[in-house]
């Protein structure tokens, strides 16, 4: 008798990208501890770039201590490969690991990074490799001559409220004219 084919493809013949696409609706915790354990197949779609385009530790990161978020940045921008397109973490405290983002955001469309510590100074230095969509949303340290910096090469910056004391006046580069104009913080 002739086995029937089926038209559902088994787990271990689906493309890694796919398995990618459904194991990026677990958490982070799921990921590394249970994921591997099923199938070799699934270990190795985690351990490649395919569940690192799209990294969100939010909340992760509020409750993380700090320097374990500095040792699991990098690992997930490493294992994305080139391929990362979007970063959510919240309290960056140092200027290394935002440097390290910005050395690897070749393919990254969207970065926020609110309640970060990162230095005015190394946003100025790096901004050049940001061309993206980016929230610096309470971060204390950025002052007015990051945003300006920031402005000349970022397609669209989201939000930047309590950065500054009211009244305090910004300048922003206008792009069709090349010019200034002044924005006050009501």
């Amino acid at each position: 008798m002739e086995e029937e084919q089926s038209e559902f493809r088994y787990w271990d013949e689906l493309l890694p990208d796919v398995l990618g696409l459904i194991f990026s609706y677990l958490s982070l915790q799921e990921l590394p501890t249970i994921i591997p354990c099923v199938r070799k197949s699934w270990r190795k779609a985690i351990t490649g770039p395919y569940c690192c385009q799209d990294i969100d530790l939010a909340k992760w990161s509020r409750r993380c201590l700090s320097h374990h978020l500095d040792r699991m940045l990098p690992m997930l921008i490493t294992r994305s490969n080139g391929s990362l397109r979007s970063l959510h973490v919240s309290g960056l405290q140092n200027d290394t690991i935002f440097s390290f983002i910005t050395k690897n955001a070749g393919s990254l469309q969207l970065l926020r990074l609110p309640r970060s510590e990162m230095s005015g100074w190394i946003v100025d230095q790096t901004a050049q490799r940001l061309s993206t969509i980016l929230d610096l949303n309470y971060c204390r340290k950025i002052d007015a001559y990051t945003i300006k910096a920031i402005g000349k090469h970022c397609k669209l910056l989201v939000t930047l409220p309590q950065l500054a004391p009211t009244g305090f006046g910004y300048h922003f580069p206008n792009r069709r004219s090349g010019g200034c104009n002044s924005y006050n913080n009501p």
